[in-house]
């Protein structure tokens, strides 16, 4: 009997045991998420979360979901293709585009502080949140309300006002002010200062995730753009969207993920691999280097391949045919993954500019001024426009030459065909545009989605005027 009582009460004690681990294991979680957080002073709240984002606090990482209030030290981060809003306010949001990464340093109304680490964050701010401030890298804005916009790059920033007006402390320690249609563009130089222009901006030279945000405000008609001139945007980079689709659709051209068919490619159109290169009247000796020098590459001719008895040959040998199905009846595990994308290289504005071309470089300028022709590309979550467009080359035997920019954490297109920035005027050079925006930052810094469509063009003129790129309202 004493041996029985012995073991219900060792149970028993077992039991509290569990209990009380499990309640401190309830405990530590809800503290660490901040389900007790009811009385916090902290002004941010998260609102809504589109995806998979992260928070990082106290140096344990977990999803983020909504009505946390943050606290100092907190580190959101949003990936590809998530964005994020936070309350600052009943009426106040801050918006986190994808792929930000966001440090809150101090969250009590009238001391906010944030630091933009990555990304972009969209603030709208009707009522006062006091003295704030967002830190992009050495240079902080200070503000109380307003509507705009904060972006942060390695080595660069941009802010962009729509409502009000914001103060921008330069790491130089000079303040400018920064009014409602206005920009401030800052750049690192390679000595570690900073240099901050401020300019007019059009709607042209805004992203799709800025101005379906400025859609979205609640007092948008205070806004130095009205609703029509947003949509007109909207609209007409759709409809190069979708004739650049349309395009592709009807190509037989079709690049896969990997560039295993390069060479049949090569062999295909007739071109041979060259192992040396002729540039300003000095041979580059290119073999191994993994340049291709193939200098025009035409989709439809290579793609329509056929064998005597007018069959199809583009999938021989297991490669992956133009369905995008194996021949050797191995199954498509991966096709979940596959995303597709649209590209284009054009230097059609070098006609219009061959007086200024650098002497020699004439053969290397289609007639038609389409290096390649718009063509769907497969690729994977998580990659660039730098790496389709390696990867595109690659396949397509189309030069490239590039460089890697510690200081802007990015590549640096340089030369594609055999056509280098400076070869038509001190102004020239390449530009790409995603989905009609043109990026201010380096290719490699943009994580495509499904759907892009991507040109790559050579500017002649105005540092981008003459392909359609804004920077500014002039």
């Amino acid at each position: 009997m004493e041996s029985k009582r012995k073991k219900t009460l060792f149970n028993v004690i077992m039991v509290v045991l569990i209990l009380v681990i499990a309640g401190c294991g309830v405990m530590a979680v809800g503290n660490l998420k901040g389900w007790f957080d009811k009385g916090s002073d902290s002004v941010l709240m998260t609102k809504n979360v589109k995806g998979v984002a992260n928070i990082q606090r106290n140096g344990v990482g977990y999803g983020l979901e909504k009505n946390v209030a943050l606290r100092a030290g907190d580190i959101l981060e949003t990936k590809n293709g998530t964005t994020a809003e936070l309350s600052a306010g009943e009426n106040n949001t801050l918006s986190l585009n994808a792929n930000t990464k966001l440090t809150a340093e101090s969250v009590e109304k009238n001391n906010l502080k944030l630091t933009a680490d990555q990304g972009e964050v969209f603030a709208d701010l009707t009522d006062s949140v006091g003295k704030a401030e967002i830190a992009l890298d050495e240079n902080t804005l200070t503000f109380e309300t307003g509507v705009f916009s904060v972006s942060a790059q390695s080595g660069s920033g941009a802010v962009y006002v729509f409502k009000d007006e914001v103060e921008l402390a330069g790491a130089d320690g000079k303040t400018t002010t920064v009014t409602a249609g206005e920009s401030a563009q800052m750049t690192k130089s390679e000595d570690g200062s900073w240099k901050v222009e401020t300019s007019k901006i059009s709607a042209g030279a805004l992203n799709e995730y800025m101005i379906q945000q400025l859609l979205g405000c609640a007092d948008k008609d205070s806004l130095c753009f009205t609703p029509e001139e947003l949509q007109k945007v909207l609209d007409d980079r759709a409809a190069e969207k979708k004739a650049a689709l349309e395009k592709s659709l009807n190509s037989t051209n079709k690049i896969p993920k990997t560039s295993e068919k390069s060479d049949d490619k090569k062999s295909a159109d007739g071109s041979a691999k060259q192992n040396s290169d002729t540039t300003d009247g000095n041979t580059v000796d290119t073999a191994g280097s993994g340049e291709n020098t193939t200098q025009e590459y035409t989709p439809d001719a290579s793609q329509d391949e056929t064998d005597s008895s007018g069959e199809d040959t583009a999938g021989s040998d297991g490669d992956v045919s133009d369905d995008g199905s194996s021949d050797d009846g191995s199954g498509d595990g991966d096709s979940q993954d596959t995303k597709q994308c649209t590209i284009t290289i054009l230097c059609d504005t070098i006609l219009n500019n061959m007086d200024n071309l650098t002497a020699g470089k004439e053969a290397y300028v289609p007639a038609n001024g389409v290096i390649l022709d718009t063509s769907t590309v497969e690729f994977t979550e998580g990659e660039t426009v730098f790496e389709v467009l390696q990867r595109v080359c690659e396949y397509a035997g189309i030069q490239l030459e590039y460089s890697w920019t510690p200081m802007y954490d990015s590549y640096y297109i340089q030369g594609i065909n055999n056509l280098y920035e400076f070869d038509c005027g001190a102004q020239s050079g390449w530009m790409y545009k995603v989905n009609g925006w043109f990026p201010n930052y380096g290719c490699s810094k943009y994580t495509l989605e499904d759907g892009d469509d991507i040109v790559w063009c050579f500017t002649c003129n105005g540092l981008g005027a003459d392909v359609g790129a804004e920077y500014n309202g002039e």
